[in-house]
């Protein structure tokens, strides 16, 4: 980062196997960054000692403070005092969703946008567990789920999206049908295209702005059983039939909501997303 040039925020991508190692350093994700005058941060394992060395997703247990400390640090080390205060993405995938999940409503005054890419955890740090209110509402959260994900399934996901949708927050669920417990690297282009978007209407107001629903589009599919269980036997659904309309037009009755999509950019990325295909038939080393 550049001592000379402000920063306007940070896209913190929690480490969590390759998979977001790749979309880190993905050049379209730089470019994203340099455009929108962000710096990037990838906090590495955070292994607990009470988790049989896996994540402690609750940030009340640490997480949460020393995420902010060390980002004060950051300031003082880059001589980018800005950081101090400057609005947080955040990108978690598996139990790394599962925390960004709980730092939503851990730091809702330092978080823009938040990204839980087929989160979940071990009872009882699920998302099932997240229960969100105030401001925390105010924060647009792009939930991604794979069509063929044992591990987390797709249910857990919508039901997390759907309790905070009815309460009015402005959520976009996404599924690629043809994904396992993988594909970030697939949802790059909705990852990006999302985030644009958010950061497009949000211009220079603070974290927790209240986001205008009332324009762009709200999304809607309808659910279609693949046949496959979880491994908690829970069946998982695919995502057909998708489609968009304005805000003030009548949902369809033979569809659940989506969410809310910012820009016409942002519809049709989401539209592809669901019939990606598996990149792991060529996957990356």
């Amino acid at each position: 980062m550049s001592e000379a040039k402000p920063i306007r925020g940070l896209f913190v991508v929690f480490e969590r196997g390759p998979e977001l190692q790749h979309f880190y350093e993905e050049p379209e994700v730089a470019a994203f960054a340099r455009k929108h005058d962000l710096a990037m941060l990838m906090p590495m394992g955070c292994p607990s000692t009470k988790n049989n060395g896996d994540l402690d997703v609750d940030p009340d247990h640490g997480l949460g403070r020393s995420l902010l400390t060390a980002i004060d640090q950051l300031s003082v080390t880059t001589n980018h005092l800005e950081l101090k205060t400057a609005p947080l993405l955040l990108m978690g995938f598996s139990g790394a969703g599962a925390l960004v999940g709980r730092l939503v409503g851990f730091a809702p005054d330092r978080i823009e946008a938040a990204i839980v890419s087929h989160g979940g955890q071990g009872a009882p740090l699920g998302l099932d567990t997240i229960s969100l209110s105030g401001a925390a509402l105010k924060i647009p959260v792009l939930i991604l789920v794979g069509g063929k994900d044992e591990i987390v399934g797709t249910e857990t996901p919508y039901s997390y999206f759907s309790k905070h949708w009815g309460r009015g927050a402005p959520w976009l669920f996404a599924t690629q049908n043809d994904a396992n417990h993988f594909c970030n690297e697939d949802a790059t282009e909705l990852i990006l295209a999302w985030l644009n978007a958010i950061l497009d209407n949000s211009g220079s107001k603070r974290a927790s702005a209240v986001v205008n629903k009332n324009s762009g589009y709200y999304a809607f599919f309808r659910k279609e059983p693949t046949g496959l269980l979880t491994n908690s036997h829970v069946p998982l659904m695919g995502a057909v039939d998708l489609r968009y309309a304005q805000p003030s037009e009548v949902p369809p009755i033979d569809a659940v909501p989506a969410g809310w999509l910012p820009s016409r950019d942002v519809a049709l990325s989401w539209e592809r997303f669901a019939t990606l295909p598996d990149h792991h038939a060529t996957v990356k080393p």
